[in-house]
This record gives structure tokens, C-alpha cells and sequence, in this order.
């Protein structure tokens, strides 16, 4: 079985890294730091390593190049890596950072990957309880710019947006379900998981991750679902669906709104078109 992760070299991606490692997965690691990356496949007994740095679009277009090249066909594709920003920044693309990482750059990887993934691959995506909160995607503010302003940020602004774009990633494999039936997709909720995620945006930020530490789960728990869905034969016949504590679980009814993301699906492709 080969992997392709992305955010695999720390947090949950390494805890479902080393998990699928330990059950004799061939790992191939997408990572902007290649010399971690490379330590992490040391680590782990070996692994490919593919550099990209997930905000820009050329540099998907080129580790897809590599990963075409120089890998087997995929049998699971996890697109792991987000973050939340906590200040408004645009790509080289000229999107906002947070939809090009967390939106973006799973729509780009697995569509371009497409015809590299095995027949019934797996497709994974690590979505968050925090999409709970986001009551539709506003498509008329893509960039965002509401949940930057000074008042927005001291009320926790770049978690809503955050929110909002694991939203918009529940609503793609929906769409990637019904537009690519020969893949399976999947995307599930890892809880609140003592990590250094968000723990760069700030003091504010850093003083509620560190509050919240003693309540949260270990990197391990928060990626058993991620490595269950990957090898599980229960779910081999699953697609588009979402999943908490390696149980189905139903997201919220702005995520099962298939007319979003239809227009979701219309939107990354304008997006992603090759300038």
C-alpha cells in the first residue's frame, strides 16, 4: 500500500504517519522543509520525500510532476496539512493563505493527481468539529477579509475562517465523491489534539492552546481515525462521507448542502486555472 501525505512530518500527520508505517504502508511525505522531511523518513525506515510548498500552485503542479515520476500508484492520498493564520495574507496566487492551503491545495493535489491514483483509492481529509461553526461559505468574500479586521481577530476571526474552510474541505470530498466514482473519499474530525498547531499566531492564541493542553488528546488519538480509514475494510465501500472516533458521523447541514458545493467545485476550478 502506498501513502502520499501531506502535514505528515509533525502532529497528527506524524502520529498517522508512524501508524500506517508500523502496519508496512510505503510512505511517500509532501513537506515544505525538505531536511525535517527527510529526518522523518529516517525515522520512519524510509519514505519518499516530495518538497512543495502547499500555498502556491506551481509548486503543487511540480511535486505532482515528481510524485508521478518517482512513485507507485497511490492507494491513499491524505491531505492532512492546514493551519489557521492569524493575520490576512495572500498567496503568490493571490488567494488568501488559509483557503490556498486548507482548500485549495487538496482540490489541486487530488485532481491532478487523478490519473495516478490506484482504481478505488482512498482520498482522506482532515477536517475539523470547528466547521461546525461556519454557517455557509460566503462566496462573495473568498478572501476573507471580514475575519481579519482588528475587532474580528480579538473575537477569534482566524478560527471562524479556519472553521469555514474545513467546512468548504467536507463539501469537496462530497463533490469529489460524485465527479470521481472510481475513488473513495472521506474526511473526519481528530478532536481537540495537544500539538504545536495554532501556537504561532500570537500570545493570545498561544495562552488558549496552552489552556486548552491538559483537556486534549495525544497526536496518536487524534490520528487513529486517519489510520482506520485508510486500512479499514469497513469503510471500503464509503465515499463522501465524514467520520469522528473512527465511527460515521453526520456534519453540519451547511456541509451537506450539495448546491454548495457545486458551487465550491466551480470555484476551484476558476481558481486553479493555469495563468
Amino acid at each position: 500500500m502506498y501513502v502520499l501525505m501531506t502535514g505528515g512530518t509533525n502532529g497528527i500527520g506524524l502520529a498517522g504517519a508512524r501508524g500506517l508505517a508500523d502496519r508496512g504502508a510505503q510512505l511517500g511525505l509532501v513537506a515544505r522543509d525538505k531536511a525535517k522531511a527527510d529526518r522523518v523518513a529516517r525515522e520512519l525506515g524510509g519514505a519518499d520525500v516530495f518538497e512543495a510548498d502547499l500555498t502556491s500552485q506551481a509548486s503543487i503542479r511540480q511535486m505532482v510532476v515528481d510524485v508521478a515520476a518517482r512513485a507507485p500508484a497511490i492507494d491513499v492520498l491524505v491531505n492532512n496539512a492546514g493551519a489557521i493564520f492569524g493575520s490576512h495574507q495572500v498567496s503568490a496566487d493571490g488567494i488568501e493563505l488559509t483557503w490556498a492551503l486548507n482548500v485549495v491545495a487538496p482540490y489541486l493535489i487530488t485532481t491532478q493527481l487523478a490519473t495516478h491514483l490506484a482504481p478505488g483509492a482512498r482520498v482522506i481529509g482532515t477536517a475539523s468539529d470547528e466547521h461546525e461553526k461556519a454557517k455557509q461559505i460566503d462566496f462573495g468574500d473568498l478572501g476573507g477579509e471580514r475575519f481579519f479586521s482588528s475587532s474580528a481577530r480579538i473575537a477569534g476571526g482566524s478560527l471562524r475562517r479556519y472553521g469555514e474552510t474545513k467546512l468548504a474541505l467536507i463539501l469537496l470530498s462530497g463533490e469529489l465523491a460524485r465527479r470521481m466514482p472510481t475513488i473513495h473519499t472521506y474526511t473526519f474530525e481528530p478532536g481537540l489534539v495537544a500539538t504545536g498547531f495554532n501556537t504561532n499566531n500570537g500570545r493570545l492564541m498561544k495562552l488558549m492552546m496552552a489552556m486548552t493542553k491538559p483537556f486534549a488528546r495525544t497526536p496518536e488519538q487524534g490520528a487513529a481515525t486517519l489510520v482506520w480509514l485508510a486500512t479499514s475494510p469497513e469503510v471500503a465501500d464509503d465515499s463522501g462521507l465524514y467520520y469522528s472516533r473512527e465511527h460515521r458521523a453526520d456534519p453540519s447541514l451547511a456541509a451537506q448542502d450539495r448546491q454548495a458545493a457545486e458551487q465550491l467545485w466551480s470555484t476551484l476550478v476558476e481558481q486553479t486555472l493555469p495563468k
